[in-house]
């Protein structure tokens, strides 16, 4: 385990309380005649939890105090998106209502408690919590999402996608966000993050079945550094794709969203063993290609081989200027009519720029603003954030919960 990995992890606190402060002291009683310690009282709630968390490695159990939010519930998956699918929330409030409950659940809450808090309930809950055992056998546990990237050939610049935007969400939103280079001839994300990788991945490829705690060794911080990262990054050094079974690949996606809110995989163009069964449990699915003709036929090609999105996943075409915007000798409107498919977003020419920050270390995406403004607002379509402004809109947040809730079709979701 790296130094940077293992500091990340030491900060981890097993019980944060935010809540009102004329109730701390209640609650701090409380635990203490349960035998139990809080590594952190903080007065507050919602937002005082989500301004802790931007900071600091995800707590495993988090009681945060919703009493007096306009919109509760959408707060809640916001704080349940920067903290991860590892961290425990339980809500405390004075909401005495089934169907409110019940959504909270659904939403991957792991408990809702009423205040004045019980103490046989609350030991109840942090047991439950402490064993990672949510209430009833219909509980939801909570896990990330996959998004798989995979450009229509190579060279169109779909390392430095991923890269760019696993820093964006992992920086400027503190997603728990890793990164996956199964590029494995290549193995291009190391050195964009400025990293040097080891045979991580291969040996956890190569094993009989994916053991949490080796992965957890394997990881590399992403962002050198920092102590509580929120990206992280696993490859392997470049060589030989040694055949590897679909059902590992499978397990191992299922184990990566079991740890981070969004795992994006960086797939090559050829699709080595693995890739398509990833691409079929993805619940996003970003293609990117150049704005050509043979881009054009290779998208419909694939297209055509990954199916659409009748089964609830998300597919995002984004076309990529990677060599040069000249290049790009069919509009927009050719491509869209040829692929029978409307391009999400538009990656302008920014290799030469980047290419450049990658002498002073990891891809610095600022030295190309137009080309970082894309991908923030890239980013921002997977969280389902406004693409132009900093705050997001309760309609958008309440738009997400509804989908987190059930009300659209299910994506399809086996393993990955």
């Amino acid at each position: 385990m790296s130094e940077a990995t293992s500091s990340a992890q030491s900060t981890t606190v097993s019980l944060a309380v935010f809540a009102a402060a004329t109730e701390l002291p209640s609650i701090e009683d409380q635990l203490q005649r349960l035998q139990r310690k809080a590594d952190l009282l903080v007065p507050g709630g919602l937002a005082e939890a989500a301004s802790w968390c931007a900071g600091n490695a995800s707590a495993q159990t988090l009681l945060v105090d919703i009493a007096g939010h306009p919109h509760p519930l959408a707060a809640l998956l916001e704080l349940a998106t920067q903290c991860g699918p590892t961290c425990r929330i339980v809500a405390l409030g004075v909401q005495d209502d089934v169907a409110f409950y019940r959504q909270l659940l659904s939403a991957g809450i792991f408990d809702y408690l009423l205040k004045p808090l019980r103490l046989d309930i609350l030991a109840d809950t942090l047991a439950r919590a402490e064993e990672d055992r949510p209430l009833g056998h219909d509980g939801v546990v909570r896990a990330g999402r996959t998004v798989a990237v995979v450009g229509t050939s190579g060279g169109v610049g779909t390392s430095t996608l991923v890269t760019a935007l696993g820093q964006w969400l992992a920086q400027a939103q503190h997603t728990p966000t890793v990164l996956v280079d199964f590029d494995r001839r290549q193995s291009d994300l190391p050195l964009l993050l400025g990293l040097e990788a080891d045979a991580g991945l291969a040996h956890l490829l190569d094993a009989p079945s994916i053991d949490p705690r080796l992965l957890q060794r394997t990881l590399l911080n992403g962002s050198v550094g920092t102590t509580a990262s929120r990206l992280q990054l696993l490859a392997q050094r470049p060589g030989p794709e040694t055949p590897v079974a679909p059902e590992r690949v499978l397990e191992l996606g299922a184990a990566l969203c079991q740890l981070f809110s969004l795992s994006l995989w960086d797939l090559p163009s050829h699709r080595p063993a693995g890739s398509d069964e990833v691409l079929i449990h993805a619940d996003v699915r970003i293609v990117l290609t150049e704005l050509n003709v043979q881009g054009a036929r290779n998208t419909q090609r694939l297209l055509s081989e990954i199916g659409d999105e009748r089964d609830g996943q998300q597919l995002l075409l984004v076309t990529s200027a990677a060599h040069h915007v000249s290049q790009a000798v069919l509009s927009a409107e050719q491509f869209q009519s040829f692929v029978g498919r409307t391009i999400h977003a538009h990656l302008p020419h920014a290799g030469d720029v980047l290419a450049a920050s990658l002498l002073q270390g990891a891809l610095e995406r600022n030295n190309a603003p137009a080309y970082a403004q894309a991908i923030s607002n890239l980013g921002r379509g997977l969280l389902n954030l406004p693409a132009h402004s900093a705050a997001e809109p309760v309609d958008g947040l309440l738009q997400r919960l509804s989908r987190q809730l059930g009300l659209r079709p299910a994506p399809r979701k086996a393993a990955v």
